[in-house]
């Protein structure tokens, strides 16, 4: 029965170095084809507790050996090592991974705000010529023309405000994208 054991320092450092090394050109690949943006619904809750998990489950130093039954040759174990580093490499892109998303979020939701405020400004540009309207034909005396005129104007401060408070909102999403960039460094 072989162990781990069996195996010499350089033989050992050769093997971690190949894996490094692998590890290190597949997360490149994965940055440089963008896969990472296209899968929407993959969220990890805590990505230190998945990088652990994943060294623990590799980095155990244990070696399998078995025998197959029917076969003349034992099988050669086989160990796997990850370092710190990659476990690093790993983690900060996924933590680069889940900053992106958030700020896609944002985006899309001052999208949103955006459109809403210029269904707004709509509004109040045609508020304001309703109400051009409306002086233009004014009889002198006729209080129904008055009264309309104080609902255009009192719907277009309503959207007025409306606007504000999307604006502010807005502003508040650009902000938050702001610091997410500055995290992502």
């Amino acid at each position: 029965m072989s162990s781990s054991s069996d195996y010499s320092g350089a033989v050992k450092a050769q093997l971690r170095a190949k894996l490094d090394n692998e590890v290190a050109v597949f997360l490149q690949r994965l940055q440089s084809v963008g896969v990472d943006d296209e899968v929407d619904d993959f969220e990890i809750e805590d990505i230190g507790d998945e990088a652990r998990r994943l060294q623990g489950l590799t980095g155990s130093g244990s070696s399998s050996y078995s025998k197959e039954s029917g076969a003349s040759k034992d099988k050669i174990p086989h160990q796997v090592y990850y370092t710190d580093d990659v476990s690093d490499q790993i983690q900060t892109h996924l933590e680069k991974k889940e900053l992106a998303k958030k700020k896609r979020d944002k985006k899309a939701q001052i999208d949103r705000l955006e459109e809403s405020m210029t269904e707004l400004d709509v509004q109040r540009r045609s508020l304001l010529n309703g109400a051009e309207i409306k002086r233009l034909s004014h009889n002198v005396g006729d209080i129904s023309t008055d009264i309309e005129m104080t609902k255009i104007l009192e719907q277009y401060r309503v959207n007025g405000m409306k606007r504000c408070r999307l604006d502010a909102e807005r502003q508040s999403l650009k902000d938050e994208i702001r610091e997410l960039g500055k995290e992502k460094r």
